[in-house]
């Protein structure tokens, strides 16, 4: 039997990673407006720089980066949470898109090569789910699949401290990149998990243990954000640390998915959809902003 309501899924991933890539490039461009004009006022010795605040830009960039948990809480009543993340590519696209038209900035054949990889990565993605047989969440292998993710998050902090040691912004770049994209994709997967542990998809979780699970990924979800600054503080490249990123943000939760629900199986499909999506974002790594 086709799980139908899938497809609100897949949509609700796109309209959840748009608006977290237009949010980031509103805090960035928010920040330099706000730069630009203490550095004028500087210059002038203008009595109210004081009282000046952050462009409305920035506040709009932040409030819509920080109310995209939504989406998730949403998206995981129609399918499990890997259905979810798997769309995130398409974010860069429309963060292309944002670039060009608002920040004028230029578009190169390869980042159209790279939206055109991701968009034909996630038509896969999205048909192949849609077209699976219903998803029975009724019998999760809870123990495994969060005995896996203490091993991710036990390997990973050792890989950055590691990393820290060497010195080479590369090394960081990558160690930093898969711990903090498989951190934020463990925020909406771990939300999944909580609403669905009854079997029935449920908005907030309704056992103790769902609010045991549910709770905490908020904070990985933070963890994500914050380690992923000292990334850059720690001179990594962006041009390395954003691919590597995306690529655990999509990849773990698949990886994961198989584990937790023994119905889940992996096709040709699902390799081609993620090698596609995964070079696509590749190609786009040189946005600028």
């Amino acid at each position: 039997m086709t799980d139908n309501n899938t497809w609100i899924a897949i949509l609700i991933g796109i309209l959840s990673t748009t608006q977290l890539h237009i949010a980031k490039a509103l805090e960035r461009q928010g920040i330099e407006v706000f730069e630009q004009l203490r550095s004028r006022l500087k210059k002038t010795g203008d009595p109210f720089e004081r009282g000046i605040r952050k462009p409305v830009i920035y506040t709009i960039g932040f409030i819509l980066n920080n109310t995209v948990f939504i989406y998730a809480l949403i998206a995981q009543r129609h399918a499990p949470p890997a259905v979810y993340t798997s769309m995130f590519g398409m974010g860069l696209v429309f963060l292309m898109i944002y670039a060009a038209r608002v920040l004028h900035e230029e578009v190169t054949r390869k980042q159209v090569a790279g939206a055109a990889a991701i968009i034909a990565g996630t038509l896969v993605i999205g048909i192949e789910n849609i077209l699976r047989d219903g998803y029975d969440r009724s019998g999760m292998a809870l123990l495994p699949t969060l005995i896996l993710i203490g091993v991710f998050l036990g390997f990973g902090t050792v890989g950055l401290f590691l990393s820290g040691r060497t010195n080479k912004p590369e090394v960081i770049a990558v160690a930093f990149g898969v711990f903090c994209g498989g951190c934020g994709a463990l925020d909406p997967f771990l939300k999944g998990i909580a609403q669905n542990l009854g079997g029935r998809p449920e908005w907030v979780p309704a056992s103790w243990l769902g609010w045991a699970i549910f709770l905490p990924s908020f904070v990985i979800g933070f963890v994500s954000f914050a380690v992923t600054q000292v990334g850059f503080a720690k001179k990594a490249p962006a041009s390395l640390l954003v691919p590597t990123y995306n690529a655990g943000y999509i990849l773990l939760p698949i990886l994961l998915q198989v584990v937790l629900l023994p119905t889940y199986q992996l096709y040709w499909s699902t390799y081609a959809g993620m090698a596609l999506v995964i070079l696509g974002m590749a190609l786009m790594r040189d946005l600028k902003r």
